[in-house]
């Protein structure tokens, strides 16, 4: 299973890349969208570091643990995560589009390694328009915010 989605933001890439990876801000969330990020230690943010991760799929929360596994500033953040019933990877790259704007990709790539996995693999296949969607004005939304925020610092 793979979502891809790619959104323009006008804010330098600098920017967006130091807003992505504002890991306290995520970690500190707590909004509407049942989404929870704790990370597992204390240490400093590196490629290993954990996070525990809540995620509201079809009214139940779905948890998971995730790894950073790639971290190349100021472009290239990646996370891991994997158990006996699934393996992920999630990439987020930012591409400067000129010294005030850039792109923000964002690629999921899951693989279900048992039949109940497998089962709600196909259910998210199923739904995949409604949740493109979902992800485009989400990520439209973002790339707003982060824009008018660039602007507000100036």
């Amino acid at each position: 299973m793979q979502f891809k989605h790619s959104q323009e933001i006008n804010a330098p890439a600098d920017y967006v890349f130091a807003r992505i990876t504002d890991f306290k801000k995520f970690e500190n969330h707590s909004g509407p969208t049942g989404f929870s990020f704790k990370r597992q230690g204390r240490l400093p943010v590196r490629i290993g570091t954990r996070w525990d991760i809540s995620v509201p799929v079809r009214g139940r929360a779905r948890r998971f643990s995730a790894e950073l596994s790639e971290y190349i500033p100021p472009r290239t953040l990646s996370y891991k995560s994997a158990s006996l019933k699934y393996e992920g990877v999630m990439s987020l790259t930012i591409k400067p589009l000129d010294t005030t704007s850039c792109r923000l990709d964002l690629q999921v790539v899951a693989k279900s390694r048992s039949f109940a996995t497998s089962l709600v693999f196909n259910t998210i296949r199923l739904a995949r328009r409604r949740i493109n969607k979902r992800m485009n004005t989400e990520m439209k939304k973002f790339a707003k915010r982060l824009a008018a925020e660039h602007k507000a610092s100036l």
